[in-house]
């Protein structure tokens, strides 16, 4: 009765971590390019249980008169690592210029304001008071991108290229930097779709758009999350069923438990 109580328990807390993941993925379904997150479960220590009445010596005894062994009990499951899907989410076109999406693997990098480097692939940017060229947050792409105070248009070229019109002429203001990583589920989420650099993920490679590994930029689009409604509902509802079936099982032990204890008086 302890063993099923503990591991009706186990199985509570792993199924809450998952309701809570769905949760968190529903909640950011309308966050521009977030990535979903899954959970990955494992199941928990096996043990060896001798068979009752039989002394332990004549089990392992060699060409003892013994059963078949006794098969492991496991102790339950347990959530082994909640992963983030890195599989670009569809485009939406809004048709404002400094919208850029990107169409491949590859991120943004911005700086932080304690200098630290962060990875994006939230292309909204916007025009900072000295001319720089910033996420809704307020932190610079890295390298920066400057445009003169009173420039006409701006195009973003798929190569990365910044173009502007300035006083009736073509400028080329810069190019954006896209990095890819070699493991990017490995990156830390820092919130606001920021990603930070771990030992996991790797060292972070360098590249201008147009290549086969970071790709390419639209502008005047922005990646949606790769959250897939019916998805996440599905597992929404799944998830909510196996907790019933581990808080029934939970219940059952305890009612056992309860009636083991009213015999003994």
């Amino acid at each position: 009765m302890l063993r099923a109580l503990s591991t009706g328990a186990a199985g509570l807390t792993a199924q809450q971590i998952r309701l809570d993941t769905c949760a968190n993925n529903l909640a950011n379904i309308n966050t521009q390019a977030y990535k979903k997150q899954g959970v990955s479960f494992a199941d928990l220590l096996y043990q060896e249980m001798g068979r009752e009445g039989i002394p332990a010596e004549r089990q392992t005894a060699p060409g003892a008169n013994t059963p078949g062994p006794t098969p492991p009990e496991g102790g339950g499951v347990r959530a082994a690592a909640i992963s983030r899907d890195f599989r670009p989410g569809s485009l939406i076109r809004t048709g404002r210029p400094l919208d850029v999406a990107i169409q491949g693997k590859g991120f943004f990098r911005v700086q932080l304001p304690g200098g630290e480097y962060a990875y994006t692939r939230n292309g909204r940017f916007t025009v900072s008071s000295d001319g720089r060229l910033i996420t809704e947050q307020g932190y610079p792409l890295e390298p920066e991108i400057i445009l003169p105070p009173e420039y006409q248009s701006v195009t973003l070229h798929s190569d990365g290229r910044v173009t502007i019109i300035n006083n009736d002429r073509q400028e080329e203001a810069g190019r954006l930097t896209l990095y890819s990583f070699p493991n990017p589920a490995g990156l830390a989420a820092r919130g606001d779709s920021l990603y930070l650099a771990t030992a996991a993920s790797g060292e972070p490679d360098e590249d201008y758009p147009g290549s086969s590994v970071t790709g390419t930029l639209i502008q005047g689009c922005l990646e949606a999350s790769n959250v897939a409604l019916t998805i996440e509902l599905t597992s929404l509802i799944e998830a909510q069923r196996v907790y019933q079936l581990n808080l029934r099982v939970v219940s059952s032990a305890d009612e056992i438990w309860s009636m083991a204890n009213n015999l003994r008086k």
